[in-house]
């Protein structure tokens, strides 16, 4: 996979992240219930994820411009949907109840289906020509229609060309066409000795037909001699079959056919061997390398391969091989768990890309990446937008990010102090229990009072309040708003309660203690007696307590607005105590 996801992967990557989700919560609910998940189950998994891999084959095969790199990618497709496939029929297909427990139809289906030949259309192409028997694609063609085990075919083209053939070249292409068409197929309803008497039966005749092909053969005949070699492949001659096959697979999937048509899975090491054996091994491509692992069981060296055809097959296999056990001798092998490694090397890619980071978080979560590592991930997502910051902080705290969303909430909160948004900041860091920031936007807000001398902040005050939060800060800034606006109203004894209330709770910050005892001074001296002598007292106390604390805030001098607010407080408590 290139840095970066293109966009023609994003339908595969959002498509196969829903079967991965689905999986877990399968394995999850199994785990729950202490009910083990049937081989039926996963391999129903298994067969989505093979069908988005094939449907995103066929639309970058679709594409209006088949670039190198698109080329590049049907390729990488093709090869994780072989290991896949393979993987799939030796763990889970073969250990379906009540089918055959065979390989070999299985084994045959995957090599046709991923590693198609001989092609359709070159058939086609083969029998339209004009002189057919000495078309010279033709025997080679059949060759590959009976390494295959396409026996309906090639039953088909021999009886196609025998018209065309010498007497005993039509002769024997009718008896082959014949015999291939009666090719025993076994079925889970059939004994092991039923079929094995049928198969016998089926082997001895095509080894007759050979031997006397063999003695009748011309040696100038090149239909008899190919009719010979097409028979020695269904009766399974090795030697035969390898001078024949042009790939290991083809040479594999033949020797399986024809000579061990009810091998089961264990049989495939030992065969694959045998067969690999025949080519260069510096000459094998990666997917070659993986699938021969994993014809070995050598199932650490398989996941290194899976990893090197891309990092989606290495992640997904690792979980799939986790889910039905075979997946510990890895563990053994490798220093780390090789599933949380190689999903978490995804997940890695997939947080990153600005469509893609909520996928890279559930596979980090669901792949079961230590909490501290995810944090470290979600909080570099860039937060361009609120909604998005709103679907980080839930992905958050659906897997348990307490730190992570401990510092988005702060990030967030910055982000929108800085932008003058002071009502959202305090919610942000509201949400994490930030006093300490909420303290300083409410000293803000009382500073951009007093500057301007108009009482404007009440909208973000009453925004955060109404959504419950309780701060001795903003308590104080709605407090005085209501104090403000009740001398505004001429209800000048309400006032003073509330400006006396907000000094006795001490909810006021120590710097604007000041301030209220001058805003005291006009309801001291006003016509109407506010304040009792009792409360004229408590102002007085106050007012000694602020002296005392020495407190550098606005400027309070005892030869300036203190010794105004003291000869007030004087004189309401002479008239208080005359009323």
């Amino acid at each position: 996979m290139p840095p970066g996801v293109p966009d023609t992967r994003l339908p595969f990557v959002n498509d196969t992240h829903a079967v991965f989700c689905t999986l877990q919560k399968i394995m999850e609910t199994s785990s729950q219930e202490r009910v083990a998940v049937g081989v039926d189950s996963l391999l129903r998994m298994s067969a989505l994820y093979r069908e988005v891999m094939l449907r995103q084959i066929r639309v970058l095969q679709e594409a209006s411009s088949v670039t190198e790199f698109i080329a590049g990618e049907v390729d990488t497709f093709h090869s994780m949907h072989a290991v896949w496939h393979l993987l799939e029929i030796i763990y889970l297909t073969t250990n379906l109840p009540g089918l055959s427990t065979s390989i070999v139809p299985y084994f045959m289906e995957w090599l046709n289906l991923n590693f198609p030949a001989p092609l359709a259309e070159d058939g086609q192409q083969i029998l339209a020509s004009a002189d057919l028997a000495l078309n010279t694609e033709l025997w080679p063609y059949m060759k590959k229609l009976a390494l295959r085990g396409h026996v309906s075919v090639l039953a088909n083209t021999l009886e196609r060309v025998a018209p065309e053939l010498s007497a005993q070249a039509a002769k024997w292409a009718r008896d082959i066409a014949k015999t291939a068409r009666n090719m025993p197929l076994g079925s889970s309803e059939e004994t092991a000795g039923s079929f094995n008497g049928r198969w016998r039966r089926w082997s001895e005749e095509l080894q007759n037909m050979a031997t006397a092909i063999a003695s009748l053969q011309p040696s100038d005949d090149v239909a008899l001699e190919s009719l010979n070699t097409v028979v020695d492949i269904m009766r399974g001659d090795a030697d035969t079959i390898s001078e024949e096959g042009e790939s290991w697979q083809d040479i594999l999937g033949a020797l399986l056919l024809y000579s061990e048509p009810t091998a089961q899975a264990d049989r495939l090491p030992s065969l694959a061997g045998v067969v690999v054996e025949q080519f260069q091994a510096t000459e094998f491509s990666v997917l070659d390398r993986a699938l021969v692992a994993l014809l070995n069981y050598e199932l650490p060296e398989f996941l290194v391969f899976c990893n090197q055809i891309d990092p989606w097959l290495s992640a997904h296999m690792a979980d799939l091989m986790d889910h039905i056990s075979i997946l510990d001798v890895c563990r053994a092998a490798f220093a780390v768990d090789p599933r949380e490694h190689y999903l978490l090397a995804l997940g890695e890619i997939y947080v990153g890309h600005e469509n893609l980071w909520q996928v890279g978080l559930d596979y980090l979560g669901l792949g079961g990446v230590a909490k501290c590592v995810m944090v470290e991930y979600a909080v570099r997502i860039p937060l361009e937008s609120d909604a998005k910051a709103r679907q980080v902080l839930g992905v958050c705290k659906k897997y348990g990010l307490a730190a992570a969303v401990d510092r988005i909430h702060r990030q967030l909160g910055r982000q929108q102090w800085r932008r003058g948004r002071l009502g959202a900041a305090i919610a942000h860091f509201a949400e994490v229990g930030d006093r300490a920031s909420i303290g300083l936007i409410c000293d803000q807000l009382w500073g951009q009072y007093l500057a301007s001398g108009v009482l404007a902040y009440g909208p973000v005050v009453d925004s955060v309040m109404a959504a419950g939060l309780s701060h001795e800060r903003l308590l104080f800034l709605v407090r005085f708003r209501d104090f403000h606006e009740s001398y505004k109203a001429k209800q000048f004894v309400e006032a003073g309660g509330i400006l006396l209330a907000i000094l006795e709770s001490e909810i006021a910050p120590p710097y604007a203690v000041a301030d209220l005892l001058v805003d005291a001074i006009p309801l001291l001296e006003g016509d109407v007696l506010v304040f009792s002598a009792e409360q004229t007292l408590e102002l007085m106390r106050c007012a000694e307590a602020l002296v005392q604390s020495q407190f550098p805030g606005r400027v309070v001098d005892n030869d300036g607005e203190l010794k105004i607010f003291s000869v007030a407080c004087a004189r309401n408590l002479a008239r208080s105590y005359l009323v």
